[in-house]
């Protein structure tokens, strides 16, 4: 009987230590195996190229990596690197659209640069995890993005000087239209600048001290009457009142022209401090409209 228990004590004995040996070659186990091959890096690389020239190409190299091989931690890595990549370029694609707005475009530009400089650490980090044969493909991967990283830049420079030169003939022209008298024209040109021709900007440009510019200005308003929360009409009443009153140059007429103009303009506003700055211009003109009945008297 006692010989039976001595075998079961040493059967619960091996177990245990059957089960310790195998956590601690579960604890040792070697990490799994992280390999960088000069292929992939080159296509890395040769992605980084794209944006050669003004517009980056719709093409992209192929991998070169067998699809049905798994991927180690490395090659993962290296394919978010791609990803992100891909990204900068797509939106650096984007970027150059005449349509988008002033706006769009300094969102987009802010992200490039964050993703870009992200991107750049997150390349450092592997080259400090990684075997020290594979770094020099890494340093090669990391020169390559930051000659992208200049390239983008001084691409974008161009762009912007590009852009400003022409939204600075638009506005030119747009402002001649009013003065022309030829409002449709004008309205087409205002709303393809997308809101980066500030109204008050352009009333001033528009009004240059000359009293007579205040219909055609009224009638440039009106026109955009239906998107007067959009562009601010508002702001171009405000800075021709105050404008042409600072220049004694707000009879009657001009007088009767705004206060008319600016009759159910609120109507067009959702944002309540907007429609208050349109009551209270609105009050100063009534105002103004009764000094001179009073001066008739």
């Amino acid at each position: 009987m006692w010989k039976l228990g001595l075998l079961f004590v040493v059967l619960l004995v091996a177990v245990e230590h059957g089960d310790s040996l195998r956590v601690k070659r579960q604890y040792f186990a070697p990490p799994e195996e992280c390999v960088i091959s000069h292929a992939e890096i080159e296509e890395l690389v040769q992605l980084t190229k794209l944006a050669e020239g003004r517009k980056a190409s719709r093409k992209r190299p192929s991998s070169s990596r067998n699809p049905t091989d798994q991927p180690d931690a490395c090659s993962r890595r290296l394919g978010e690197f791609k990803t992100t990549i891909e990204d900068v370029l797509a939106r650096y694609s984007t970027m150059q659209k005449a349509s988008i707005s002033v706006s769009q475009y300094e969102l987009m530009k802010a992200q490039q640069e964050q993703e870009l400089t992200g991107l750049l650490r997150r390349v450092d980090n592997l080259e400090r995890e990684v075997e020290q044969r594979f770094r020099a493909e890494i340093e090669r991967l990391r020169n390559s993005l930051q000659k992208l990283q200049r390239r983008l830049n001084d691409n974008l420079r161009l762009l912007e000087h590009e852009r400003a030169a022409g939204r600075r003939a638009q506005e030119a022209l747009c402002v001649g239209h009013i003065q022309g008298g030829n409002v449709e024209e004008a309205v087409k040109l205002y709303r393809a600048l997308n809101g980066s021709y500030e109204m008050g900007r352009l009333t001033n440009d528009t009004y240059q001290a000359d009293g007579d510019m205040v219909a055609p200005l009224v009638n440039f308003f009106e026109a955009l009457r239906e998107e007067a929360q959009a562009f601010g009409t508002i702001g171009g009443y405000e800075e021709l009142h105050a404008q042409v009153e600072r220049n004694n140059q707000l009879d009657r007429d001009r007088s009767r022209t705004l206060f008319h103009s600016l009759v159910g303009l609120e109507y067009y506003y959702s944002d309540p401090a907007d429609i208050n700055r349109v009551q209270t211009l609105r009050v100063k003109l009534i105002d103004k409209l009764k000094s001179f009945s009073q001066k008739t008297r």
